[in-house]
């Protein structure tokens, strides 16, 4: 069902771009929108995305997305719950469509749907116990992530995000002044910089997604510096 997935999900997104004014978005705009609603939780790229939709167009059977959390990112885009939901609703609705085409007497179509829906409620919630439980998770602590328990609702609300163990050791906010060193020897950034919900500019220590918008952060600047961290001061 990773096809009918990602399907859905672009067929959506497409719309959305449409009623904005986009004639026409292509497959490579609808990967990035898609790729930025994953990225909340999960960094995932628009050229992954782009190949999946690529091989669902073009053959027959199911696709493989192999990452949990690419399918439970694009299951709640959807408005389902997580990808057992989604698969428990659609495997629903594609019992009632063979139903209607058969013509199975109305008892029948009940109890056989029933029990379907009994039995892959029962699949679903083993294998969800299973990778919840298995998989590490963490959180933003005001200034670093810390590891956490599961907690859907936090999942849910884009709170918690998929453990990676340089996020816990190497990325933290920080507070520059005008003695920080912003720069290595041989020019590179050594801090990102980007706003937070309420417009203000926070800065970090590594590359990456900013912790409460989920956008990406942008390389520090000398124009930033002098701007906004060594005002009134010859940087």
């Amino acid at each position: 069902m990773h096809k009918e997935l990602l399907l859905m999900a672009f067929e959506k997104v497409r719309k959305e771009l449409t009623k904005e004014g986009i004639v026409s978005p292509s497959d490579s705009r609808c990967a990035q929108e898609l790729s930025a609603v994953i990225s909340k939780t999960f960094p995932y790229g628009d050229r992954s995305l782009r190949d999946f939709y690529k091989e669902a167009r073009n053959q027959t059977g199911d696709i493989n997305i192999p990452q949990p959390q690419a399918l439970l990112a694009l299951s709640q885009y959807l408005g389902f719950e997580n990808y057992g939901d989604f698969l428990v609703k659609n495997k629903i609705d594609e019992v009632k469509r063979i139903s209607k085409v058969r013509k199975v007497p109305k008892r029948n179509k009940k109890f056989v749907i029933f029990l379907i829906t009994l039995f892959l409620a029962a699949i679903i919630g083993f294998f969800a116990y299973n990778y919840f439980n298995k998989q590490r998770w963490m959180e933003w602590e005001e200034t670093h992530y810390i590891e956490a328990s599961f907690d859907s609702k936090k999942l849910k609300e884009g709170n918690l995000k998929a453990y990676k163990e340089e996020r816990i050791t190497d990325f933290e906010k920080v507070t520059p002044s005008c003695d920080t060193k912003f720069f290595n020897d041989d020019g590179s950034v050594r801090m990102w910089y980007g706003k937070n919900k309420k417009g203000v500019l926070e800065y970090f220590s590594s590359y990456g997604l900013h912790p409460q918008t989920g956008k990406t952060l942008k390389p520090i600047t000398q124009y930033i510096i002098g701007k906004y961290i060594c005002v009134n001061s010859k940087f």
